[in-house]
């Protein structure tokens, strides 16, 4: 999702039961899940675009294993007692990650030992509470394992409480919507920014490598993710290929969908200026801090051409409309897989531009509601897309 202004932007039905098997062999499953795992692990050892690619697999990769094991573990306890534990491993990742950016943008570009050991101390109290947030949000996000609890949400969300594939999906997604809004809370800027901010500063760059190589970066995700999503709805366990489609809403659109898609999407990047501007005005009369527009602009570079527009909106609006709205929002609802959409960006926009991302992906939730996942990631992509290529325009 691209934020506006630089240029990056119910009662539920009741749940439904889970398919029976499908007529696929498990053993493709196991043997698929395996392959991809290990190519991911395999680009550690390489160099090179082969290595770059598998190594972009290790940020998808482990969601997929998990949801397999959670499939897996409908039926087998060893694979339930496994899940929990991917369930964990991945969450501590994820909460080492947000640290690490933590670090990042509370030292800035530090030249000296001395200088290090001063702004730790400085910081100290900051850098406790990050650890207790991100310690705590595994543990707040257990809560969902609770019979009851599961019992409650399953009133309120389209999930079956009996099902442990279910309480995996929603207890991973709530822990990493807390772990992702920590770092926000406690330092009341987006860490990548202020990373971002710090290193341009000091004459350097928080990415490593050209343009191109992050363009390509971003393109390796969506091809990752296309095949995780598929596995991790249940292919090779409880839905054939062409199922499994259908359960991520990846079906042909009808003429009219496209259409409207497109329509829907520059309606959207009107809209967004008009959302900005009231946001604007909200944030200035209460003196709240306002994204940097110039550190993200700074962040997003790599995607400021014509070609990046065009990768952007297809990597962005495929990936993450398969990711969220394919995979999550049918089983979590609107709300829920869209807290946990706009928690993704919190590592690199403030509240007003959450605000926004907020919004817009509701409208996606609702498309992908009423028609399917391929319409909502055509207004997703060409959204984001024309907001890039109209940051062009006007030499942003």
């Amino acid at each position: 999702m691209i934020y506006p202004t630089n240029p990056w932007p119910p009662v539920a039905p009741a749940p439904a039961p889970l398919p029976t098997p499908a007529p696929v062999k498990r053993g493709l499953l196991g043997g698929g899940a395996l392959a991809l795992l290990a190519l991911a692990l395999t680009g550690r050892l390489l160099g090179g675009e082969l290595g770059t690619f598998m190594v972009v697999g290790i940020t998808v990769v482990p969601f997929m294993v998990l949801a397999v094991l959670a499939y897996l573990g409908l039926d087998r306890p060893w694979a339930k007692v496994l899940a929990i534990l991917g369930w964990l491993v991945t969450a501590g990742g994820y909460a080492l990650g947000a640290l690490a950016l933590s670090l990042s943008a509370i030292m800035g570009v530090v030249q000296e030992r001395g200088q290090l050991l001063q702004l730790l101390g400085t910081h100290a109290g900051q850098l406790a509470l990050i650890g207790l947030g991100l310690f705590l949000a595994p543990l707040i996000g257990a809560l969902g394992f609770v019979p009851g609890v599961r019992r409650a949400l399953s009133r309120r969300l389209p999930l079956d409480p009996n099902s442990f594939v279910h309480p995996i999906a929603r207890v991973t997604v709530v822990t990493m919507i807390l772990i992702s809004v920590v770092p926000l809370v406690v330092l009341a800027a987006p860490p990548a920014l202020t990373a971002v901010s710090n290193a341009t500063g000091a004459g350097k760059s928080l990415t490593s490598g050209d343009n191109g190589s992050t363009l390509r970066s971003q393109f390796y995700t969506l091809v990752w993710t296309l095949p995780c999503a598929i596995f991790a709805v249940g292919y090779g366990i409880r839905r054939n290929g062409r199922d499994a489609l259908t359960r991520l809403g990846l079906v042909r659109p009808s003429g009219r969908q496209v259409l409207a898609g497109l329509g829907l999407a520059v309606a959207a990047v009107f809209a967004a200026q008009g959302l900005d501007w009231a946001i604007t005005q909200v944030w200035a009369a209460t003196g709240w801090p306002r994204t940097d527009g110039e550190a993200v602009n700074k962040l997003l570079a790599f995607a400021f051409s014509w070609q990046g527009a065009i990768i952007l909106g297809v990597t962005a609006g495929v990936g993450e409309e398969v990711a969220v709205r394919g995979v999550l929002q049918p089983r979590l609802g609107i709300l829920l897989s869209n807290v946990f959409f706009t928690s993704l960006h919190a590592l690199q926009y403030n509240w007003d531009a959450l605000l926004s991302v907020f919004l817009l992906g509701l409208v996606l939730g609702v498309i992908r509601q009423r028609t399917n996942t391929t319409t909502s990631a055509i207004v997703h992509g060409t959204y984001d897309a024309l907001l890039v290529l109209l940051a062009l325009l006007s030499g942003t």
